[in-house]
């Protein structure tokens, strides 16, 4: 049987785009919509990256104990359209964040609602949740 170049070619160009599709995860095989988080500390790292921007703060318990947090966010691409900016969160912001919480119960969120002392806050509409 005689193959096609064109065709093979075309379809492994085909397969190959569409990769990235099966790499990404719905958000809740990995949040728990009943485990709702509301964390109040300082931005200690950002992370601007594909395929989902993340952010981290540290968060201070009752007891004086720290623990740092990894926040999930939506893609660079959808946080430019809901009005954000690379400059929009920044470190040392200090932030009380509403969202949800690992399944796994790590600290790690996918963050809804980022507010700020003086009340102004960011948002998306693409995440579990929402």
């Amino acid at each position: 049987m005689r193959v096609n170049l064109s065709a093979a070619i075309a379809g492994v160009v085909l397969l190959a785009a569409g990769l990235p599709l099966l790499a990404h995860h719905s958000g809740a095989a990995e949040f728990d919509v009943n485990k709702k988080i509301e964390l109040t500390g300082v931005v200690t790292k950002i992370e601007w990256t594909n395929p989902h921007a993340h952010f981290y703060m540290d968060v201070t318990d009752a007891s004086g104990k720290v623990a740092n947090w990894n926040l999930e966010l939506a893609s660079p691409n959808v946080l430019v359209r809901t009005g954000w900016t690379r400059h929009s969160l920044k470190e040392g912001d200090k932030v009380n964040v509403t969202g949800l919480k690992a399944k796994d119960n790590s600290n790690v969120g996918h963050a809804n609602t980022i507010t700020f002392p003086d009340g102004r806050q960011l948002a998306f509409g693409a995440g579990p949740g929402n």
